[in-house]
């Protein structure tokens, strides 16, 4: 925190300052973990599978693989792997232990759901009634809880950051959510590359990405506009966000690639004259919403501001 001295008093005062602990890995980690549990979710309400592999739910082994990596950049960024087990120490007051625990949570039953319809030529591996049988009923149950709360933490984590005004705000986990699923939903755009879907369920799924694209929009302005009239340290952020350092980052980024031209792509692919050419550019835009998902997540981290304390 940098100090400077006010002329007309004299008295030494703070300055607000950027964080620089949080950046690139962070954005990383947070994406991955909210498209892997709207993945699952997805999946277990909807039946979005993205096609099979061995008999198992291409979706069900993306979102294992996301979360899988997004806890590996969590343990990567403590310094050292046993530091994970005091991440897991504390979760009657920290979000990150909350999560932590829903990670491994929804690993492990995800993980054996997901093995269970394993076919490698003689039918599931767990039997042909594995997956409506109870247990891998509860399984499906309390990984989707786990699930729901492993894509709202990391927003959750920022939400309760006091010292840095512009994250201190429920808009940032509701950010985190419609992102998630609208990059799951992108990913299914995505996915009738390979796995085909009837006109009906691709309109479908567009309606619903277009939607989700909007709600995602208006939290973003929700947030600016909440900020631009909130601590002069978030007011800062936005500064930095709109015309400073972060510019790029969030209009070309966040607002462009990631909103405006999956939406573009969408109405084009809506319009497209066959089958073939509208999965082609539907998968398009699936895939850039899932890197401007990124970049929601890198400039809200990057315009983190600390509020003085004097």
């Amino acid at each position: 925190m940098s100090a400077v001295v006010n002329p007309f008093t004299g008295r030494w005062i703070m300055e607000p300052k950027p964080q620089n602990v949080w950046g690139i890995p962070h954005a990383l980690w947070f994406t991955f973990m909210g498209v892997g549990g709207a993945l699952f979710l997805d999946r277990a309400l909807f039946g979005v599978e993205l096609g099979r592999v061995l008999g198992m739910p291409l979706a069900d082994l993306l979102s294992l693989l996301f979360i899988g990596v997004g806890g590996l950049i969590l343990i990567a960024d403590l310094g050292r792997p046993f530091r994970v087990l005091r991440a897991l120490a504390n979760p009657r007051t920290s979000w990150i232990s909350i999560g932590a625990i829903c990670d491994f949570i929804f690993m492990g039953l995800d993980g054996l759901w997901t093995l269970g319809e394993l076919n490698l030529g003689g039918g599931p591996l767990f039997g042909a009634g594995w997956a409506s049988s109870p247990l891998s009923i509860a399984f499906q149950v309390i990984a989707g809880a786990a699930a729901l709360v492993v894509i709202v933490y990391p927003g959750l984590v920022l939400a309760f950051s006091p010292s840095i005004p512009f994250w201190n705000t429920t808009l940032i986990p509701l950010q985190f959510l419609a992102y998630a699923f609208s990059s799951a939903v992108g990913l299914a755009l995505v996915s009738t590359l390979w796995a085909p879907v009837g006109q009906a369920t691709l309109r479908g799924w567009l309606a619903v990405e277009s939607g989700l694209l909007v709600v995602c929009l208006l939290l973003q302005v929700a947030h600016l506009l909440n900020g631009s009239y909130s601590h002069t340290a978030a007011r800062i952020s936005v500064q930095r966000l709109l015309g400073g350092e972060l510019q790029p980052a969030f209009v070309y980024g966040t607002l462009v690639l990631g909103l405006l031209a999956p939406a573009a792509l969408g109405l084009w692919g809506g319009l497209a004259s066959t089958a073939g050419s509208a999965s082609t550019i539907l998968a398009a835009a699936g895939l850039v919403a899932v890197v401007g998902n990124w970049f929601s997540k890198f400039s809200v981290i990057k315009a983190g501001t600390y509020a003085p304390f004097l």
